[in-house]
C-alpha cells in the first residue's frame, strides 16, 4: 500500500471527524469545499432526486453550484434532460458523468445539458447516488475543469460523499424542525454511541450505566421513532436530525 493511499484514506476519515462536530451548515459548506477543491472540485451539489414532475428548484439540499449555473439549471428546467441526473436513478454505484450514457446525435437536448456545463469549468465530474430501503433517492454531485483521479480517489470520494449527505440532511432536518426532538437527551447519547458502532456493553461502559439500561433507551428510542432494529433506529434518527454522524 503506497502512501499517497494512505493519505487519501487518512484525509476521508479526517473529514468525517471534523463534520461529525459540526452544527452549523455555513461550516460543512466550507469544508466540504476545501475537501473537494483537493481533489481538483470547485462545483458540488448536495440534493434530492426529482420525483416526476419536480423542478430543482426545490431538490438541494446544500448548493455549492455556481450561481450562474443554478440559476440557468432551474430557468430553462435542465433537470429534465440532464443524463447525470437519469442515471442516478438507475445506478446505485457511484459514477463518473462522462459514464452517463446518451447519444449525442439522437439527444441533442442531454448534450446541451452538458455543454452547457463546460461553460462554467463543469467539465468532468463524479457523482454518488443515495438509494435507502425506505425509498429515499439524493446524490451527491460535483464537478471541475480539469480532473485526473484513480480508483482509489473515487472510493475515497464515495465515502465522503455519503458521509457529507447525511450530515447535510441532519442539519437541514434540525434547521426545519428545532424543537421536534421526539427522544430524550440520554436517548441520542446512546443511539450516537450507537451510530458510532459500538455495543450496548461498551456504551454502557462509557456511559457508567447498566447494559439493560442501555438496551432500554433503544427500545424506547424505537417505539418513538416506529423502528424495528436498532440499526433502523439509528438510521431515522441521523434522518431526523435527532443525532448526527
Amino acid at each position: 500500500m503506497t502512501d499517497d493511499v494512505l493519505g487519501i484514506g487518512r484525509a476521508a476519515f479526517d473529514f468525517v471527524d471534523d463534520i461529525e462536530r459540526m452544527s452549523d451548515q455555513r461550516l460543512l459548506v466550507d469544508r466540504f469545499s476545501r475537501e473537494l477543491a483537493g481533489y481538483g472540485f470547485h462545483a458540488w451539489l448536495i440534493a434530492s432526486l426529482p420525483k416526476p414532475g419536480e423542478r430543482a428548484g426545490s431538490l438541494a439540499v446544500l448548493n455549492g453550484w455556481p450561481q450562474g449555473w443554478t440559476d440557468l439549471y432551474v430557468r430553462q428546467n435542465l433537470l429534465q434532460d440532464d443524463p447525470v441526473v437519469a442515471n442516478c436513478f438507475r445506478s446505485t454505484a457511484p459514477f463518473e458523468w462522462r459514464n452517463a450514457p446518451y447519444d449525442p446525435l439522437t439527444n441533442t437536448r442531454a448534450k446541451e445539458v452538458m455543454d452547457r456545463a463546460t461553460d462554467f469549468r463543469m467539465r468532468h465530474g463524479f457523482c454518488v447516488p443515495i438509494h435507502t430501503s425506505e425509498g429515499y433517492q439524493a446524490v451527491v454531485t460535483m464537478a471541475g475543469e480539469r480532473v485526473e483521479i484513480g480508483g482509489q480517489a473515487l472510493r475515497a470520494l464515495h465515502f465522503v460523499g455519503i458521509y457529507a449527505h447525511a450530515k447535510a440532511a441532519a442539519l437541514c432536518a434540525r434547521k426545519r424542525n428545532p424543537a421536534a426532538r421526539l427522544l430524550t437527551a440520554r436517548e441520542r447519547e446512546v443511539l450516537q454511541w450507537a451510530a458510532a458502532g459500538k455495543s450496548s456493553w461498551e456504551i454502557s461502559q462509557i456511559l457508567g450505566i447498566a447494559q439493560s439500561t442501555v438496551t432500554a433507551h433503544i427500545k424506547a428510542a424505537a417505539a418513538k421513532l416506529d423502528t424495528p432494529n436498532r440499526v433502523a433506529t439509528v438510521v431515522v434518527a441521523l434522518r431526523r436530525g435527532e443525532i448526527s454522524l
